[in-house]
């Protein structure tokens, strides 16, 4: 059979085209192959330890105090030193008390004269007094007795003046034989009988206002003084005895003493300077135990309760864990931001935990044990994550479940196919398919 030219072109066309493609394809499978068993170039971590759901705070004594005086004063000796350790009690500071002292035997005194005074009206009068008074009574009743006398004379001169002028008055009007200076003479006697009769009236009256005296006098010492006098006087006693507490507390308070046990962590003054009220001498804290403040998230405070048992580890101490309590849970959040205040009280008796270094607090037989990932080791594919783990220099891929930490961390929730120590691929790219060989740079 013949072939006609044009026939055997194509044939041979289409050969060397099957041809050209065969080749291709080869070619492109070899690339593939060798894409393959290439060694993928890739930064890994390696996964830390399992974390709890914990905290971190800041330790703080479980009591500060700020040491002042009641009063002003110059300072007359200081006791401790900074880092010293107080007894409740101990004399920390001595201010000078010379003056307040003074002040101190002057008040009492006082007192002392005022129940004197007291005892005195209570007792009453002595027998002597009354005695004294009752003779006083029978003087004024005598010389009372002489002025009713003397009024009976006066009156009796008068009596008798006032007879002897009238009759010469009538004698002088009626005959010629009583003078002008007869009746002048008799109207001069009548009128100092007159007065002497009136002086006499007088004299009596005032006699008689003496018995009354004398005998008012008798009467008030034997009855003794009245309740309005004994309360006057008490009432005096008791102003003078609160003097005298105010005076003592002066002297006491010159005395400054540590209010509690504790260390001395500051000291600002001196001897010799003057302390003023209200302003700080020696800060003092109680280390005993110590609390560690917390803010807790609104998602979690839920779970926090008061006298729950806590663990606590501090990084001066990395290999000890202390046991702790929550002692506080505050039901109202800091004023900006969603966490709330909790306090945890821990015993600090060995001094091994110091103030204002950051603790860690974990619940006891919590259960949210987590692995932590940075976010950029996350693969998302069909709505799930994944992480590339370093297995053989191996890439297998983990599917795993997350929760935010912060901006740049995640945790890995229980049940994933991650345990901590194992290497997985830090920002991994689309060449990475499981079981592609990787190289770890």
């Amino acid at each position: 059979m013949k072939i006609r030219p044009s026939m055997g072109f194509s044939v041979v066309l289409s050969l060397a085209l099957i041809g050209a493609l065969s080749g291709c394809s080869d070619a492109g499978a070899g690339n593939q192959a060798n894409s393959a068993t290439a060694d993928v170039p890739v930064k890994v971590i390696k996964l830390g330890q399992v974390t709890d759901a914990g905290w971190s705070g800041k330790i703080n004594p479980n009591q500060e105090v700020k040491i002042v005086s009641k009063m002003s004063g110059k300072v007359s000796a200081v006791n401790v030193e900074e880092g010293a350790h107080v007894n409740k009690g101990d004399v920390l500071v001595q201010l000078e008390t010379d003056d307040l002292i003074q002040q101190l035997k002057q008040a009492e005194s006082g007192v002392i004269a005022s129940n004197a005074k007291l005892a005195d009206t209570k007792a009453g009068a002595r027998s002597q007094e009354i005695r004294a008074a009752e003779s006083a009574v029978r003087a004024a009743e005598a010389a009372q007795a002489q002025t009713e006398a003397t009024v009976e004379q006066g009156k009796a001169g008068f009596e008798f003046a006032t007879n002897t002028y009238n009759r010469l008055r009538n004698q002088f009007d009626s005959s010629s034989s009583v003078t002008k200076e007869d009746l002048d003479r008799g109207g001069l006697e009548y009128e100092k009988a007159r007065t002497g009769y009136e002086q006499a009236q007088a004299a009596s009256q005032a006699a008689a206002a003496q018995v009354d005296a004398a005998r008012a006098k008798l009467e008030l010492a034997q009855a003794g003084a009245t309740p309005n006098t004994i309360t006057a006087l008490q009432a005096d006693v008791d102003r003078l005895n609160s003097v005298v507490e105010l005076a003592n507390n002066s002297v006491n308070n010159a005395t400054i003493t540590a209010p509690s046990n504790g260390t001395v962590i500051k000291r600002s003054i001196q001897p010799g300077e003057m302390a003023q009220p209200g302003v700080a001498l020696f800060s003092v804290v109680d280390m005993n135990q110590v609390q560690v403040e917390l803010s807790v998230t609104d998602t979690q405070i839920g779970k926090v309760k008061a006298g729950t048992a806590v663990d606590v580890k501090a990084a001066n101490v990395p290999d000890q864990s202390f046991p702790g309590t929550i002692t506080f849970v505050s039901p109202v959040s800091n004023a900006n931001s969603n966490t709330f205040p909790v306090k945890v009280t821990v015993d600090n008796k060995d001094g091994l935990l110091f103030a204002g270094a950051i603790a860690e607090v974990h619940m006891k037989d919590t259960e949210q044990s987590r692995l932590e990932v940075p976010k950029s080791a996350l693969i998302k594919k069909d709505g799930k994550d994944y992480v590339v783990k370093v297995e053989s220099g191996t890439a297998r891929m983990a599917e795993v479940k997350t929760s935010d930490k912060n901006q740049e961390w995640v945790y890995v929730e229980a049940g994933s196919n991650l345990q901590a120590g194992q290497q997985i691929v830090v920002n991994p790219n689309d060449k990475i398919v499981d079981g592609a060989k990787l190289k770890v740079e």
